[in-house]
């Protein structure tokens, strides 16, 4: 879930860009029936050999990869970025090739044992960090909910949500990422609701509430901006993608759960304020604050009303 024209604006204004692979999203699942259900890149940093360093991880692929460059510089981090194989979105102008998993319980559980095998090909990790923005936030966040094995430092996501059921009700009918959560997932929610189920977050809040209780540090970042709630139809920001959810949450920890809510435009907590996001996790120098509220998620009691957006409709 890529901003309508933000999202290439900003990074065509800084020049990344990665090969492109053409072919539609349905050609690509075709040709992509006998080939690999994960590609992955893994960009070592210096001396990752020698001594531990930070790994960051994202799915997604290319375009939630190049995201998250930036941070992995800063932290001296290896990158490692996994893609589904049948996804053809490697850069902007390539939206018509994008397939997703969309929370694909065989392509989350081969992701999950990546790491163990970079460790096990000498590769020294001194902790594993999930961050993902917007359609990755979601992907992310599935994976570790999904996959207990995985057992993250940090879970980051930054305008993003935990319902695949809800964003997909967010959608216009017509639009295509509509049709591609259709096509990845097998149908509506309406027609199998048990695989949006399986393929969300907020249906594994029990993995979430064993790692945050063992350690890990969740960082759920979203912004109740105008722009963000007219542009994604409050997909990113409604009470339904994360303060419901966190609130469960929180009972099933055991212990209350902060949210972060701005005002930022989509993305940018991310892209202008990614050390101060790193922060909120305990990770890296001390940075300035992110333009947020906190938010306290409380067990038993619902979400805060100011927490969540409304979209309305015109």
């Amino acid at each position: 879930m890529v901003g309508r024209g933000r999202f290439f604006l900003g990074w065509l204004a800084v020049g990344l860009a990665v090969l492109a692979v053409g072919g539609s999203a349905l050609a690509a699942r075709r040709a992509g029936a006998g080939s690999s259900l994960v590609r992955k890149q893994l960009i070592l940093a210096p001396g990752a050999r020698v001594s531990p360093h930070p790994l960051l991880l994202t799915v997604g692929g290319a375009i939630y990869c190049m995201q998250l460059r930036h941070l992995a510089r800063y932290l001296d981090a290896s990158l490692l970025c996994t893609d589904y194989g049948p996804n053809r979105y490697k850069r902007p102008g390539q939206r018509n090739g994008r397939l997703e998993d969309w929370g694909n319980p065989a392509y989350d559980a081969a992701v999950a044992r990546i790491p163990a095998r970079i460790e096990a090909r000498g590769v020294k990790v001194s902790k594993l960090i999930v961050v993902g923005v917007s359609y990755s936030g979601f992907a992310n966040a599935e994976l570790v909910a999904s996959q207990p094995r995985l057992h993250p430092a940090a879970l980051i996501m930054i305008d993003s949500y935990l319902d695949l059921a809800a964003r997909f009700d967010a959608l216009p009918l017509n639009h295509q990422t509509r049709a591609e959560i259709v096509r990845s997932v097998g149908g509506t929610p309406a027609q199998v609701p048990d695989a949006y189920a399986e393929r969300s977050p907020s249906h594994h809040l029990a993995t979430l509430a064993a790692d945050i209780r063992s350690g890990m540090r969740f960082v759920d970042v979203w912004s109740v901006a105008p722009s963000e709630v007219r542009e994604f139809r409050g997909a990113t920001c409604s009470e339904d993608a994360s303060a419901r959810w966190l609130a469960q949450l929180a009972g099933t920890a055991g212990r209350p759960v902060t949210g972060y809510v701005t005002e930022l435009p989509h993305a940018h907590a991310l892209w202008n304020h990614g050390r101060s996001v790193l922060r909120l996790a305990g990770i890296g120098p001390v940075a300035p604050p992110l333009p947020a509220r906190r938010v306290k998620f409380r067990p038993g009691t619902p979400a805060p009303a100011a927490s969540y957006c409304t979209w309305q409709p015109g």
